[in-house]
């Protein structure tokens, strides 16, 4: 008898429990067309620089990695990103000359040591670097096909037909 009395007190106990309980809520239903979740947030928000040298400072540490193992590109980028927290540090702008200069980009790396003389406290390693920017190649073809063509130039090197010299943009009037 106490066998089939500890069992009626189960169950009478979890028929009790189960009363007093309010059903479950259904499951909510899913968006049929939901946008998915930003893998990186980073990538969602454009980064604002302002004045920080610890980040310019870490950024530069991370650049001095990337040269070491000889990835200039990556250096170059993370000197960039640190002359972007710190416009008046100097050590970015040179090393960020440096890293260029190896990459053979000579106008960002003549535009990068411009900057660190601009801002060097020591003149005697202000004027090596003016001499490694004289040794650097006039313009690249780039740069030149920028430039205008002058009269006097064009006419010295082709001495042609007029049709040839109209295709290089250049009409002589006549004689008057």
């Amino acid at each position: 008898m106490t066998r089939g009395f500890i069992f009626a007190l189960v169950i009478a106990g979890s028929v009790a429990a189960q009363v007093g309980l309010p059903p479950p809520p259904p499951p909510a239903p899913e968006p049929k067309y939901a946008e998915p979740p930003e893998a990186d947030e980073s990538l969602a928000t454009p980064t604002v620089y302002t004045f920080n040298p610890l980040q310019a400072k870490k950024e530069i540490e991370v650049g001095d990695f990337n040269a070491h193992r000889g990835n200039f590109k990556g250096a170059a980028q993370r000197y960039r990103e640190a002359t972007l927290w710190d416009d008046g540090s100097v050590d970015a702008f040179f090393k960020l000359g440096d890293a260029t200069e190896r990459l053979k980009d000579y106008p960002s790396a003549r535009a990068a040591f411009t900057r660190f003389v601009a801002l060097s406290p020591d003149k005697k390693r202000a004027a090596e670097v003016t001499k490694r920017i004289a040794k650097y190649p006039a313009a690249t073809a780039a740069e030149k096909a920028k430039e205008p063509v002058k009269l006097d130039d064009a006419l010295k090197g082709d001495r042609g037909t007029e049709g040839t010299l109209r295709s290089k943009g250049i009409v002589r009037l006549p004689n008057k």
